[in-house]
């Protein structure tokens, strides 16, 4: 927050490639390369430091073929 203004961060991004036969979207999820978003110490509060981390980690591995 600042002020009364809540402030949001993207951390990931949903790229779309197109749609299949039956209309449905094809894309994936990728990360916008932020390593350490603002929410990071709340994480920490939270004890969910390691699974934040674990994510975006996991976000900069190439998608399993």
């Amino acid at each position: 927050m600042e002020g009364d203004t809540i402030i949001t961060q993207d951390i990931f991004l949903y790229d779309v490639v197109g749609e299949d036969a039956n209309g449905k979207i094809i894309g994936k999820h990728r990360s916008t390369g932020i390593g350490r978003p603002r929410f990071w110490e709340r994480a920490r509060y939270y004890n969910e430091e390691k699974r934040l981390a674990a994510a975006l980690d996991a976000s900069d591995s190439p998608a399993p073929v």
